[in-house]
């Protein structure tokens, strides 16, 4: 049973490690190509969630690299003890999750690293690219400063397909609606 569960245990952890790496190069290749565009208008953005996940597992890193350095023997001998852990399956267990918090923590740094821009081809969002043919409308709220777009064809008739709020600097706002107002006939594409 302890083979399988240590099998099982670094399976899913290299997985999802895999997966936030595959993400993390994708958001990298993006950003270069945002880096070698002409901007338009840069969105603003407060990522204050993605620098707390970061910090959060800063400590599980720290606590994980003390449990594999042998400072911590609580949970070795707990792991020995409750699942008849051998002492290279627990290192095992420890070092495959050193590697996906590694991970986590490079996909939060590209995140908070991350810019949201208008470009003449379209929009960057952090995670995601938006040709001119695929949004639809769009909600502009001067007050704040902030527009939603939507790639839905029913526009704003759910939240599929709208985007964050992204946050526009007030000196921008009249740019940002001469660019969505010329791209409009890109809209009902």
């Amino acid at each position: 049973m302890s083979y399988f569960l240590t099998i099982f245990i670094s399976t899913v952890a290299l997985l999802a490690a895999s997966a936030c790496i595959i993400i993390s190069f994708k958001l990298m290749i993006k950003q270069r190509k945002l880096i070698n565009s002409i901007v338009l208008v840069e969105f603003k953005s407060v990522k204050w969630h993605y620098v707390v996940g970061l910090i959060i597992t800063g400590v599980f890193l720290f606590f994980t690299s003390l449990a594999l350095g042998g400072v911590l023997g609580l949970e070795n001998t707990i792991m020995s003890q409750q699942y008849s852990f051998a002492p290279w399956q627990t290192t095992l267990i420890y070092v495959v999750l050193l590697f996906l918090l590694l991970a986590i923590a490079l996909l939060l740094i590209m995140l908070i690293a991350a810019k949201s821009a208008i470009v003449d081809k379209g929009i960057y969002i952090t995670l995601n690219y938006l040709h001119w043919y695929n949004v639809h409308d769009y909600i502009i709220n001067e007050i704040t400063g902030k527009v939603v777009l939507t790639t839905c064809r029913e526009t704003f008739s759910t939240l599929r397909g709208t985007t964050v709020p992204l946050k526009v600097v007030k000196e921008d706002m009249a740019k940002l609606k001469f660019i969505l107002d010329k791209n409009k006939n890109k809209f009902s594409r």
